[in-house]
């Protein structure tokens, strides 16, 4: 067995806690995360920024094809829906989008 299978088998192997254990022990890494969906990304990154920046033609639902185990998920951007079609398409995610939103914007005006 490799050493890469070795290790994987036994980060499945171990519990929950004992992987917990072992990951306090190593680096500490800052998250800059996204209040409204809780989408997050290293405070310092190497690619630069790490500011949340608004995307109207970002894919506000996205739709992925998988080819199972190892192979992963790929984005199909012509059936994701965008945020202008997102009234037509799904309503409801705009509503709560919005309330979400809103709520947002009155905390932030008591800071």
């Amino acid at each position: 067995m490799s050493k890469y299978r070795e290790a994987t088998h036994e980060r499945r192997e171990a519990t929950y806690e004992e992987r917990k254990t072992k990951a306090a022990g190593g680096a500490r890494v800052l998250y800059l995360t996204c209040p409204l969906c809780g989408l997050n990304r290293p405070l310092e990154t190497y690619k630069g920024s790490s500011k949340f920046q608004v995307k109207p033609d970002y894919a506000i639902i996205q739709v992925r094809y998988g080819g199972g185990r190892g192979i992963g998920f790929f984005l199909n951007e012509g059936e994701s829906v965008k945020l202008p079609e997102l009234r037509s398409a799904y309503p409801e995610v705009l509503e709560n989008l919005r309330e979400q939103i809103q709520e947002l914007y009155e905390l932030f005006k008591t800071l």
